[in-house]
């Protein structure tokens, strides 16, 4: 008999509504104007009633990012990966439409959203060079100036890895390319609500965001763009200043907005510090009671919730499965690859084998979980690892 999934420990995934957020919603959500969600375009009391419901998201959000954030400077999108595509095509396309052949510096641990552009600014004639990371898929931020040339535009890099957790030197990076006269671009969707954030100290130009990943709706994100950059639309329309074409997610914003309202030094650091000693004690754990065991990461600076996993002889695949039946929700690599069965970019670039790259899982922790539930999943996973390691220790790579 299938048991339905009773723990979640895939949080980096999408993280759980926060209660903020339902309460922020269920004014649109009653009986009597539950079919009502107004277009903050329109000009009626009800449109009208929703931009200032933007207007506050945007305050809010701003209100994340540090104490000197202009709200006006945050676009709103669809989620992580437009604002990704946004940041970098937009203003790579600036110099794409002006006959330039630019050329692009990025890692080769990014988000898929970012690596799916490398082919469409090829095509176009750019040029890009990817920063070599190092054993904990950190950026080599001292290699920066050797792959740098006159016609370098943009670094793009990930803060806070989706797969491994492993944190970049976001502020060393900053410092050597403004030391060099580009324009840095950072995918911070894991790094928000995880790490202290203060962009106006920071000295990035570009920041991607996601709104599911701090507890709001899936569907919702934001772009912070420095003041005086010039970013080509990729959605032709009005809204967002014209910067972002098309009706505002309005509840999806909200959402948020009212996520990001709770984001503070204070509770970062507290949930930093609740989940980091119960991943450590799960990482022990695992470690001492099945043989053979990997920890990508391990010894880099990494977000507090994220564990990153291979077995010998075990691929992700059935792992998952086998965890997903008996109640256990992780999963293999980042979640928006699941369904193709090829080894994590993320670990190959690591220097893993194609054997440890497929047979990583992830394991991100929510901040609701608790000490004896992570011990009866150690317990299970402990019995599926038995059962179905193969006797030669290499699982197979399709």
């Amino acid at each position: 008999m299938l048991k339905r999934v009773a723990t979640y420990l895939d949080s980096n995934a999408g993280a759980p509504l926060q209660p903020c957020v339902v309460d922020a919603l269920l004014p649109f959500l009653s009986e009597s104007d539950r079919t009502l969600i107004p277009n903050p375009s329109s000009i009626h009391s009800f449109g009208r009633n929703a931009r200032r419901c933007l207007s506050t998201a945007r305050q809010q959000i701003a209100g994340s990012l540090g104490p000197k954030i202009d709200p006006e400077q945050v676009i709103f999108t669809s989620g992580g990966t437009e604002s990704n595509q946004l940041a970098v095509q937009g203003f790579l396309g600036t110099f794409l439409e002006a006959g330039v052949r630019p050329h692009w510096i990025t890692t080769p641990v990014e988000h898929d959203s970012v690596l799916q552009i490398v082919s469409w600014f090829q095509k176009r004639g750019g040029r890009v060079s990817f920063l070599p990371v190092d054993f904990n898929g950190a950026p080599v931020v001292s290699a920066l100036e050797s792959l740098w040339n006159e016609q370098t535009k943009l670094v793009s890099v990930i803060w806070a890895n989706n797969e491994t957790g492993v944190v970049s030197d976001v502020e060393a990076l900053s410092q050597e390319v403004v030391r060099l006269g580009g324009v840095l671009h950072l995918d911070a969707a894991q790094a928000w609500g995880k790490l202290p954030i203060d962009l106006s100290r920071l000295g990035a130009d570009m920041v991607s965001f996601s709104g599911h990943k701090i507890g709001g709706l899936a569907g919702s994100g934001a772009l912070w763009v420095k003041p005086g950059l010039k970013l080509d639309s990729l959605i032709a329309g009005k809204q967002e200043k014209g910067r972002r074409g098309g009706t505002e997610n309005l509840l999806g914003i909200i959402s948020m907005g009212a996520a990001a309202s709770t984001l503070d030094l204070a509770a970062v650091e507290s949930w930093a510090s609740s989940l980091e000693p119960l991943r450590d004690r799960l990482q022990n754990a695992i470690c001492e009671r099945i043989p053979r065991v990997i920890v990508h990461g391990a010894s880099g600076r990494r977000v507090a919730n994220t564990l990153n996993l291979s077995f010998e002889g075990v691929a992700s695949d059935g792992l998952v499965m086998a965890l997903d039946l008996s109640g256990y929700a992780v999963s293999s690599g980042a979640a928006c690859a699941s369904g193709a069965m090829e080894p994590s970019h993320v670990l190959l670039a690591m220097g893993r084998s194609p054997g440890e790259a497929i047979g990583a899982i992830r394991i991100s922790l929510p901040r609701e979980v608790n000490w004896p539930v992570l011990s009866d999943f150690v317990d299970e996973l402990e019995k599926i690892v038995n059962r179905i390691r193969v006797p030669s220790g290499h699982p197979e790579v399709l």
